[in-house]
Protein backbone atom coordinates (compact mmCIF):
# COMPACT_ATOMS: atom_id res chain seq x y z
CA UNK A 1 0.00 0.00 0.00
CA UNK A 2 1.41 3.27 -1.17
CA UNK A 3 1.09 6.15 1.87
CA UNK A 4 -1.28 8.24 0.04
CA UNK A 5 -4.22 5.17 -0.12
CA UNK A 6 -3.57 5.22 3.71
CA UNK A 7 -4.12 8.34 4.49
CA UNK A 8 -7.81 9.28 6.35
CA UNK A 9 -9.88 11.67 4.30
CA UNK A 10 -12.65 13.45 5.60
CA UNK A 11 -15.33 11.60 3.60
CA UNK A 12 -14.32 7.91 5.36
CA UNK A 13 -12.45 6.98 8.46
CA UNK A 14 -11.72 3.00 9.49
CA UNK A 15 -12.28 3.21 13.50
CA UNK A 16 -10.56 -0.07 15.16
CA UNK A 17 -11.70 -1.02 18.61
CA UNK A 18 -9.38 -2.87 20.36
CA UNK A 19 -9.90 -4.38 23.98
CA UNK A 20 -6.62 -6.66 25.17
CA UNK A 21 -7.00 -8.29 28.05
CA UNK A 22 -4.32 -9.62 30.47
CA UNK A 23 -1.09 -8.21 31.64
CA UNK A 24 1.47 -7.25 29.36
CA UNK A 25 5.00 -7.12 29.92
CA UNK A 26 7.64 -7.33 27.65
CA UNK A 27 7.47 -10.72 26.58
CA UNK A 28 4.16 -9.68 25.13
CA UNK A 29 5.11 -6.39 23.63
CA UNK A 30 5.83 -7.88 20.24
CA UNK A 31 2.26 -9.04 19.53
CA UNK A 32 0.87 -5.96 20.92
CA UNK A 33 3.24 -3.87 18.54
CA UNK A 34 2.69 -6.26 15.49
CA UNK A 35 -1.32 -5.73 15.88
CA UNK A 36 -0.80 -1.99 16.88
CA UNK A 37 1.46 -1.19 13.78
CA UNK A 38 -1.43 -3.31 11.10
CA UNK A 39 -4.04 -1.12 12.86
CA UNK A 40 -1.91 2.15 12.27
CA UNK A 41 -1.47 1.62 8.80
CA UNK A 42 -4.91 1.29 8.16
CA UNK A 43 -7.08 3.11 10.82
CA UNK A 44 -8.21 6.41 11.11
CA UNK A 45 -8.70 5.97 14.89
CA UNK A 46 -7.37 3.39 17.29
CA UNK A 47 -9.90 2.62 20.70
CA UNK A 48 -7.56 1.19 22.95
CA UNK A 49 -9.33 -0.21 25.59
CA UNK A 50 -6.99 -0.70 28.37
CA UNK A 51 -9.89 -2.09 31.02
CA UNK A 52 -8.78 -5.42 31.02
CA UNK A 53 -5.52 -4.60 30.65
CA UNK A 54 -2.39 -4.26 32.61
CA UNK A 55 0.68 -2.46 31.79
CA UNK A 56 3.39 -4.20 32.88
CA UNK A 57 6.35 -3.17 31.04
CA UNK A 58 7.59 0.09 29.70
CA UNK A 59 8.30 -1.46 26.48
CA UNK A 60 4.57 -1.76 26.32
CA UNK A 61 3.91 1.51 26.86
CA UNK A 62 6.09 2.67 23.77
CA UNK A 63 4.67 0.15 21.69
CA UNK A 64 1.35 2.27 22.13
CA UNK A 65 2.70 5.89 21.60
CA UNK A 66 4.44 4.70 18.42
CA UNK A 67 1.55 3.48 17.03
CA UNK A 68 -0.18 6.75 18.13
CA UNK A 69 2.92 8.37 16.65
CA UNK A 70 2.22 7.14 12.89
CA UNK A 71 -1.51 7.87 13.44
CA UNK A 72 -0.94 11.31 13.78
CA UNK A 73 1.56 11.26 11.07
CA UNK A 74 -1.36 10.22 8.89
CA UNK A 75 -4.27 12.42 10.52
CA UNK A 76 -5.59 9.98 12.97
CA UNK A 77 -5.70 9.06 16.43
CA UNK A 78 -4.69 6.59 19.20
CA UNK A 79 -7.17 6.92 21.86
CA UNK A 80 -7.08 5.07 25.02
CA UNK A 81 -10.00 4.63 27.17
CA UNK A 82 -10.17 3.46 30.81
CA UNK A 83 -7.16 3.71 32.02
CA UNK A 84 -6.75 3.14 35.61
CA UNK A 85 -4.06 4.85 37.48
CA UNK A 86 -1.54 2.56 37.40
CA UNK A 87 -1.72 2.30 33.38
CA UNK A 88 -2.00 6.69 33.44
CA UNK A 89 1.90 5.73 35.24
CA UNK A 90 3.24 3.64 32.48
CA UNK A 91 1.92 5.48 29.83
CA UNK A 92 2.79 8.76 31.33
CA UNK A 93 5.57 9.40 28.62
CA UNK A 94 3.94 9.38 25.79
CA UNK A 95 3.32 12.12 24.21
CA UNK A 96 1.25 11.14 20.72
CA UNK A 97 -1.68 9.03 22.50
CA UNK A 98 -4.64 10.46 23.81
CA UNK A 99 -5.29 9.06 27.66
CA UNK A 100 -8.94 8.65 28.81
CA UNK A 101 -9.32 7.76 32.75
CA UNK A 102 -11.97 5.44 33.57
CA UNK A 103 -13.82 8.45 35.51
CA UNK A 104 -13.86 10.86 32.60
CA UNK A 105 -15.82 10.59 29.53
CA UNK A 106 -14.18 9.97 26.50
CA UNK A 107 -14.28 12.42 24.18
CA UNK A 108 -16.75 13.51 21.54
CA UNK A 109 -16.20 14.83 17.68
Amino acid sequence: MSAASTTPTAASWLTANVRPAGSFGRADVGRLRALLEALSACASLVVLDLQAMTLRSASAAEAIDDAAAELERRGGCLLCINADDDTLLRLGGCTHAVLVTRDEPAPVA
